[in-house]
C-alpha cells in the first residue's frame, strides 16, 4: 500500500521524541539546572539513536494495528486463497 510505512515511521518519531524530552527533562529535575549541555546530550544521545532502531519493529506493528482499525480490510482485497467460498 502507497504511503504504509510513512504512518510506521511517524509513530516513531513521536515516542522517540517523547523519551528524549522525558530524558532530558528528568535529568534536569534530578540534577538541577546547573548542569552542563555536554552532560545532557551524553544522557540524551543513546536514547535519541539507539531507541529509534529498537522501537522500529515494534512501530511499524502498532502502525499496522491502528490501520486495521481504521480501514479494515474488504473481502475484496484478499488473495483469492483466503477468501472463503460461500
Amino acid at each position: 500500500m502507497e504511503g504504509h510505512s510513512l504512518g510506521a515511521v511517524a509513530v516513531n518519531t513521536v515516542v522517540s521524541s517523547a523519551l528524549v524530552l522525558t530524558v532530558v527533562s528528568l535529568a534536569l529535575v534530578i540534577f538541577g539546572t546547573d548542569v552542563s549541555t555536554s552532560f545532557l546530550l551524553l544522557l540524551a544521545a543513546p536514547a535519541g539513536l539507539l531507541f529509534p532502531i529498537l522501537f522500529d519493529p515494534v512501530s511499524r506493528t502498532l502502525w499496522n494495528a491502528f490501520e486495521l482499525m481504521m480501514r479494515p480490510v474488504q473481502p475484496e482485497e484478499l488473495k483469492q486463497q483466503f477468501q472463503s467460498n460461500k
